[in-house]
C-alpha cells in the first residue's frame, strides 16, 4: 500500500500537542495555524483566540514592526532564523518575556512552507536580571559618589597637610629669626653696655690727659708720652664707636651723603690694599638720591664689605663689582629685618657688591655677622657685626646671596631722601676759649668723669656744684634751684636716671640749661626724653673744648 505524503501543515505536529514546551506554527502569511496546550497557558488565552491570527498581533506595539519584518524575512528565507526575545502581552495584560527559537517547515522538495517557533518564558529572568542591573547600576553610582567624596577628603586632607607643613616651615623660620634677633640683642646690650663703661673710662682718661698737657711745656718727654696715651684714647673711642655700632646705638652726626661720591673716594684709599689679582669694576649711578647717613660709619660699611669681597678671592685671579642704584622697591622685594620684619616700601639706594670668590654655604652665610665670627684667622674683631649695626642704626637692611664656589653677592639697602636741608653753616666753628661766671651742677655716677668735668668747668671760671645719682641730684638742685644757671646731666645712671631728673628740673625751673652728657648716640637718647628737650648733648668720651664748646653755645 502506498504511503501518503504527510501534510506540510502537520509535520510531527502531533507530537508537540501533550509537550510541554509552547510551540506553534505559521503559514505564509505569518498567521498562527496551530499551537499546543502549553502555549495557551503560557498566553492565557484559548486556541480558538489564537489561530487565524498573525503571530506579531500578540507582541507588544514597539516591537510589533521588527516582529513583522523578521517574521516574513524568515518566510521568504532572507535570514537563517535565530532566536530572538520579544515582549509579548497577555489577554490579563501582563507582560511576558518570551525567548522564541524559529525553525523554517519545508516539503518533500525543500520548499519553505510555514514556521514553527517554539516560545520559552524568560520573564523571571529578565526581571531578575533588569533587577541585578539595577542594583549594580545603583551600587556602582554609590560608589561612585563614594569615591568622589573619598577624592575630595584625599584632596582636603593634602591640602590640610601641605598647609600644616607650611604652617610649620613658616613657624621655624620665624622661631629662627626670633632666636636669632634675640641672640643679636642680647650682645648687643652686652657691646652696649661695656662700651658705655669704657667711655666712662676713657672721658677720664682723655679728659685728665688734656688737662695734663696744658701743664707741660711743647715738645718735652712727659708731653709725648702724654700725647701717645692721648692717641692710643682716641683708638679705644674707635673701638667702643664699633661696639656701639653693632648694638645699634652709635653716635652718628646724620647729613645728606652722595653714596656713588663717598664709595668713589674709599676705592681710591684701597686700590693700594687690594691685591694686584684682584679687578675692582665701578658701576656708579650718577645723580643718585642723598642718604641721611653719618660718612664715618658708612665709609666703614663700605670699606668692611670691598675688603672681604677681596679677601674670599684669595691669590687667584677675580674680580670685586661694585654698583649703586636707587629705586622704588615694595616691601615684598626687600630684605626683612633683624626682626624679621620687612622694610617699608619706598625709594632705597642701593649698594651692590659682588665678588667671584670662594662662596659660603648657608651655614656660614648664617653665621657672618656673629660678633667676632670669621672664616680667616681669630681674633678679627667685630667686622660685619658692626657693619649690621651701622645698617639698622640708619634704618636699612642687608641681604647676603652665595654658595660655595660661586662667590658671594651683598645687597645694603638704605632709604633715600628726596629733599635735603642745608647744614647750619656754624655746625663745625670753632668756639675758641671762653669764661665765665655762675653756679652750675654736674649730675655724674661715675667719680672719675664728675671730678673731671667740675675740673673743666672751674677751669672756666664757673663755680661747680656735684651729685652722684638722680636723687642726690634733685636734692641739690632744690636747695640751689635760684641761682643754678646750667646743670650737666648724665642720661645713665642707677635709680633714678637723667630722664627723670630733666623732668623735675623743668617742673621747677625751666629756664635752667640742660646738657645731657651720654655714651650712646644722641637720637636714642631723644627717644629716651618722652618728649622733652635739652639744650644741647655732649657724648662721651670728650675733650675738655667740646665741654666748654657746648656750654658756650647755651650759655
Amino acid at each position: 500500500m502506498a504511503v501518503q505524503p504527510q501534510s506540510p501543515w502537520q509535520p510531527d505536529f502531533a507530537v508537540l500537542e501533550e509537550a510541554p514546551i509552547p510551540c506553534h506554527e505559521l503559514d505564509l502569511e505569518g498567521r498562527i495555524v496551530r499551537v499546543n496546550a502549553a502555549a495557551c497557558r503560557l498566553l492565557g488565552i484559548g486556541s480558538e483566540q489564537l489561530l487565524g491570527h498573525h503571530a506579531w498581533e500578540f507582541v507588544v506595539s514597539e516591537e510589533r514592526a521588527s516582529a513583522h519584518d523578521r517574521i516574513l524575512r524568515n518566510m521568504v528565507g532572507a535570514q537563517s532564523p535565530a532566536s530572538v526575545e520579544r515582549n509579548w502581552i497577555r489577554m490579563d495584560g501582563a507582560r511576558l518575556v518570551l525567548e522564541i527559537h524559529t525553525v523554517q517547515i519545508r516539503d518533500p522538495q525543500g520548499r519553505i512552507t510555514g514556521l514553527r517557533t517554539f516560545l520559552m518564558d524568560v520573564t523571571a529572568r529578565k526581571r531578575a536580571e533588569e533587577a541585578l542591573l539595577k542594583a549594580q547600576e545603583g551600587l556602582e553610582h554609590r560608589i561612585q559618589e563614594r569615591t568622589s567624596e573619598l577624592e575630595l577628603a584625599n584632596q582636603l586632607l593634602r591640602r590640610e597637610i601641605e598647609e600644616r607643613h607650611q604652617a610649620e616651615e613658616a613657624r621655624r623660620k620665624l622661631e629662627a629669626q626670633v632666636q636669632h634677633a634675640q641672640r643679636l640683642e642680647s650682645l648687643g646690650v652686652l657691646a652696649g653696655g661695656i662700651a658705655h663703661d669704657f667711655n666712662n673710662l676713657l672721658a677720664s682718661i682723655m679728659g685728665y690727659g688734656s688737662l695734663a698737657a696744658m701743664d707741660l711745656a711743647e715738645g718735652s718727654r712727659a708731653r709725648k708720652a702724654i700725647d701717645q696715651v692721648l692717641i692710643a684714647a682716641k683708638s679705644a673711642a674707635g673701638l667702643t664707636q664699633q661696639m656701639l655700632a653693632y648694638s645699634g646705638r652709635g653716635t652718628f652726626i646724620l647729613e645728606p651723603v652722595d653714596l656713588t661720591q663717598m664709595i668713589e673716594s674709599v676705592v681710591r684709599l684701597l686700590e693700594s690694599t687690594v691685591p694686584k689679582k684682584v679687578a675692582l669694576q665701578l658701576n656708579l649711578a650718577v645723580g643718585l638720591p642723598c642718604i641721611y647717613a653719618d660718612t664715618s660709619q658708612i665709609r666703614q660699611v663700605v670699606m668692611n664689605i670691598i675688603t672681604n669681597a677681596a679677601e674670599s678671592i684669595g691669590d687667584n685671579l677675580g674680580t670685586v663689582s661694585v654698583t649703586t642704584s636707587a629705586a622704588h622697591y615694595q616691601t615684598a622685594e626687600l630684605p626683612a629685618s633683624e626682626s624679621g620684619e620687612g622694610l617699608p616700601a619706598g625709594e632705597y639706594v642701593c649698594l651692590r657688591v659682588t665678588d667671584t670668590g670662594c662662596g659660603m654655604d648657608a651655614a656660614t652665610v648664617s653665621k657672618i655677622f656673629d660678633p667676632f665670627f670669621t672664616t680667616k684667622f681669630t681674633g678679627r674683631g667685630l667686622g660685619l657685626a658692626a657693619v649690621l649695626g651701622i645698617v639698622r642704626s640708619h634704618q636699612g637692611a642687608i641681604q647676603v646671596n652665595s654658595l660655595p664656589g660661586t662667590g658671594t653677592t651683598f645687597r645694603v639697602y638704605f632709604p633715600a631722601v628726596s629733599e635735603v636741608s642745608t647744614p647750619d653753616a656754624t655746625r663745625h666753628e670753632w668756639l675758641g676759649s671762653w669764661r665765665q661766671e655762675g653756679l652750675v651742677l654736674v649730675v655724674e655716677d661715675q667719680p672719675s668723669v664728675r671730678d673731671l668735668a667740675r675740673l673743666i668747668l672751674e677751669e672756666a671760671g664757673l663755680t661747680v656744684l656735684t651729685a652722684d645719682d638722680g636723687r642726690h641730684a634733685i636734692e641739690v638742685f632744690l636747695r640751689h634751684a635760684h641761682e643754678i644757671r646750667a646743670v650737666l646731666l648724665d642720661l645713665n645712671m642707677p635709680g633714678m636716671d637723667g630722664a627723670e631728673v630733666l623732668a623735675h628740673i623743668e617742673s621747677h625751673a625751666p629756664e635752667v640749661r640742660v646738657v645731657l652728657s651720654s655714651g650712646y648716640n644722641e637720637q636714642d637718647v631723644t627717644a629716651k626724653l618722652n618728649g622733652r628737650r635739652a639744650d644741647g648733648f655732649l657724648r662721651k668720651p670728650y675733650h675738655p673744648s667740646e665741654l666748654i664748646a657746648r656750654f658756650r653755645s647755651i650759655w
